[in-house]
């Protein structure tokens, strides 16, 4: 397996489509969730992504919020879950943000209300009341580094 970091225009278009297709194998379809998917933080995230022999099997986006970092667009593909896949790329994720954002300790994220307890795990807490993003139930989640 290799991970991989890269800004939007350092994507090639393979795995541009790649990403693209995961993405929206798992929110759009999976999830049963219309909605715009591709949008504007992806030409300013950091893209990362595990695959093996030329396939994606986690992806995530981190980015800048107003005064925090996030991330989102967090996936295992199907194929790939149930191997803690999951725990290993929220790990890369804070990593890359130690590496690359280290001027802003607070990491902001918006996440699936069922994936509370997974983000807890990593030191998030929620913050608020549950809220509606995308048809979906969601919390925000803080991580004070």
């Amino acid at each position: 397996m290799q991970w991989h970091i890269k800004t939007f225009k350092e994507l090639t278009r393979d795995e541009l489509w790649e990403i693209y297709n995961a993405r929206t194998s798992t929110f759009v379809v999976e999830q049963n969730r219309p909605y715009q998917e591709v949008d504007k933080i992806d030409k300013k995230a950091l893209h990362v992504w595990a695959e093996e022999d030329g396939t994606l099997l986690a992806y995530a986006r981190i980015f800048y919020g107003h005064d925090h970092t996030s991330f989102g667009r967090v996936l295992t593909t199907k194929e790939a879950r149930g191997k803690g896949l999951g725990k290993q790329l929220v790990q890369k994720i804070l990593d890359v943000i130690d590496q690359h954002f280290d001027n802003n300790p607070t990491i902001e994220i918006d996440a699936q209300e069922d994936k509370v307890g997974f983000y807890e795990k990593f030191g998030f807490h929620p913050v608020g009341g549950v809220y509606t993003f995308h048809q979906t139930p969601h919390i925000k989640m803080v991580l004070k580094q």
